[in-house]
């Protein structure tokens, strides 16, 4: 009994630390979802039961003893598990425009806002009495609305 459970242990042991000796296998599991609907990173995904983590790690773990490029492996990911699968977006297309385009658009706004208000400032006062040119049938109201109110 007891020899069966050092020999448990140890291949317990040997799951756990086959990828923490790896550096590469933990940058790129960093990089990857599990598609379970836990919202957590592959590696961390403690979902008692996960339908997904061990065959998606079993897959990380075979593409990263091949030759492959980090970005070889995660496009590996993204048609196999899907495009959300994979947290960093990719160097092209359609993925970095979704990711820069809301920087791009609140940047634009933010300089909007400034020229706008800039203009607002820069605006001249209007002219008031000078030319402004009432009836003269008028007069006599306003001269009796200023006695009145003493202005």
């Amino acid at each position: 009994m007891k020899r069966i459970a050092q020999i448990l242990a140890l291949s317990c042991a040997i799951v756990v630390f086959v990828g923490a000796d790896n550096p590469r296998f933990e940058t790129l599991g960093s990089k990857i979802m599990c598609t379970c609907g836990c919202g957590q990173m592959l590696l961390k995904c403690n979902h008692v039961g996960c339908p997904n983590s061990e065959k998606m790690i079993h897959q990380l773990r075979a593409q990263v003893a091949s030759a492959g490029t980090d970005e070889d492996v995660l496009n590996f990911f993204r048609k196999t598990w899907g495009v959300t699968a994979v947290v960093e977006p990719s160097q092209h297309g359609f993925e970095l425009l979704a990711w820069v385009l809301p920087f791009a658009g609140l940047g634009a706004g933010i300089l909007l806002l400034i020229f706008v208000v800039r203009r607002w400032h820069v605006r001249r006062p209007v002219q008031q009495k000078a030319d402004l040119k009432l009836d003269p049938r008028l007069e006599s109201f306003r001269a009796r609305a200023q006695k009145e109110t003493e202005i």
